[in-house]
């Protein structure tokens, strides 16, 4: 198995985690929570699927200059979440997940860093299948342990996990710059 595909599903897993586990502390009813980890799982799957479009088909005008331009934006990405973990103490609570438009809404924001993993795919090189399940698999698991130990994690993990998710995309994207540059 591809060491990567559990390293990029966790690091994806690790955003959504922070904004379950923010969500949990209000509590959540089961069917609002399946629901949710329906919802933040398909972004993800269709955030990547949107990015991989962009990034294939810069990749068919630019050549080899669209993969680094995903490799930046994932960095970007990271670097985007990392720099927020540290401001707007209290934004999660802009999501209401109780009505339609808060979930669709909460679902994007937890998605964009799959868009910047999406535009990085066609450089990475990594089986598809596999990889949408890990993160499918991740992304519901992580939503639904936010919200089960939310109340007890409480805010400060909620920061560190956003903060972790940062680091991780960015930590990502250096090392498949690396694996591009040493042809590994």
């Amino acid at each position: 198995m591809d060491l990567r595909i559990p390293a990029v599903a966790v690091a994806i897993g690790l955003d959504v985690l922070a904004v379950s586990t923010a969500i949990g502390i209000k509590g959540l009813p089961w069917r609002a929570r399946l629901r949710m980890g329906a919802a933040f799982s398909t972004a993800e799957i269709a955030m990547q699927l949107i990015g991989l479009g962009v990034g294939t088909g810069l990749g068919h005008l630019l050549g080899a200059i669209a993969g680094w331009f995903g490799l930046v934006v994932l960095a970007g990405i990271g670097v985007l979440v990392l720099r927020e973990s540290f401001s707007h103490e209290g934004e999660v609570e802009k999501f209401n997940v109780n009505t339609a438009s808060g979930l669709f809404f909460a679902s994007i924001a937890i998605s964009l860093d799959s868009l910047g993993l999406g535009f990085a795919l066609p450089t990475m090189r990594l089986p598809l299948v596999p990889l949408f399940s890990a993160v499918i698999f991740t992304t519901v698991l992580f939503t639904m342990t936010g919200l089960a130990f939310g109340a007890k994690l409480g805010r400060l993990f909620e920061k560190n996990a956003e903060r972790a998710s940062g680091a991780a995309l960015i930590l990502l994207a250096l090392a498949f710059a690396l694996q591009k540059i040493y042809g590994g």
